[in-house]
């Protein structure tokens, strides 16, 4: 097998993380690959925010939770998990993990979801190939509505918010599960 495919296959959302800060030239070489993703007529309006510190973590966990249970509330459907965890003050989407990264795109993306996907996935893949850990926290979307937040990570007037992925050491083993085979609706020859 290729060493594209093995990276694929063998890449899992990790949710346990050492205690050790990701070295800043592999941060670097992690959003080089996001930037180099795929993106629609070649924009390439993706941009990323990198969290480090831990205090600015803690905050930004609990308030990501918090907007998370408001926005499902308001929207009329109550999250019960969201719910359980805005109760709990132990609650950290973020996985104890030592670094995350939030994806945006600048108000000139045609397709600014898509471009901010693809990005993240290949951050994904690169992270894995060098031995670290990712997971794609969609807790934290209502960060990417707080006037706070947007502030405190200098994002620009008229960028979206597309994702946040959380990165580190793995600890431990990660907890792999099966995935069916492939579901193909139509195969028109």
């Amino acid at each position: 097998m290729n060493e594209t495919l093995r990276s694929i296959y063998d890449r899992w959302s990790v949710r346990k993380f050492k205690d050790e800060k990701v070295p800043v030239d592999v941060i670097n070489e992690i959003l080089k690959a996001g930037l180099h993703a795929a993106n629609g007529m070649n924009r390439q309006a993706v941009r990323f925010a990198v969290i480090e510190d831990k205090e600015m973590i803690k905050k930004y966990n609990r308030k990501a939770i918090t907007l998370f249970a408001e926005m499902a509330r308001a929207a009329g459907q109550p999250n019960p998990m969201a719910e359980r965890m805005a109760g709990d003050p132990d609650a950290d989407i973020f996985y104890g993990a030592p670094g995350i990264v939030f994806v945006f795109t600048a108000p000139d993306a045609v397709t600014p979801v898509e471009d901010g996907a693809l990005a993240v996935g290949n951050m994904m893949l690169a992270a894995h190939s060098l031995g670290y850990g990712t997971c794609f926290i969609g807790f934290a979307a209502g960060l990417g509505q707080d006037p706070e937040f947007l502030a405190e990570m200098d994002v620009p007037e008229g960028h979206r918010y597309i994702a946040c992925m959380i990165l580190g050491r793995p600890d431990g083993d990660v907890e792999r599960r099966p995935r069916p085979d492939v579901k193909v609706l139509k195969w028109v020859k």
